[in-house]
């Protein structure tokens, strides 16, 4: 899974921040993957550490589907049309890698995690990128 937030001040920059980049700077970049978001992640583990049953348990804190990379790229255009300049659509569309992909939907099971945070479903992916 992918996971995406806000950097920290000084935060080095991760090969999800990397992937986010090439993309962001026109880069086409055929993948799938399920996203989820730093704040879940963080959640889980604090919520984690509050039961004494949760000890040791093991969490899938990711979103149920899987997403493609052109879906992210249609995202940002939508949603943040001033960080998307360099993303060429077109090139996105005529890519052989990219009309193949297949996303999983659903692909995960994470009832556990949203049990365990008490929400109906992790956050969705359009906060993630815009």
């Amino acid at each position: 899974a992918v996971v995406l937030g806000p950097m920290l001040p000084g935060q080095a920059v991760s090969s999800t921040m990397g992937l986010l980049k090439q993309l962001l700077d026109g880069a086409v970049v055929p993948s799938t993957f399920g996203l989820c978001s730093a704040a879940d992640v963080a959640a889980v583990h604090v919520a984690g550490l509050r039961d004494a049953e949760t000890a040791g348990g093991r969490y899938l804190v990711c979103s149920r589907d899987q997403y493609s990379t052109l879906e992210i790229v249609q995202m940002v255009k939508a949603g943040a049309p001033e960080a998307a300049t360099a993303i060429d659509l077109d090139a996105w569309l005529a890519d052989e890698k990219v009309q193949k992909m297949t996303p999983k939907k659903p692909a995960t099971d994470n009832r556990k995690a949203r049990a365990l945070l008490a929400v109906g479903d992790l956050e969705a992916p359009e906060k993630f990128v815009c």
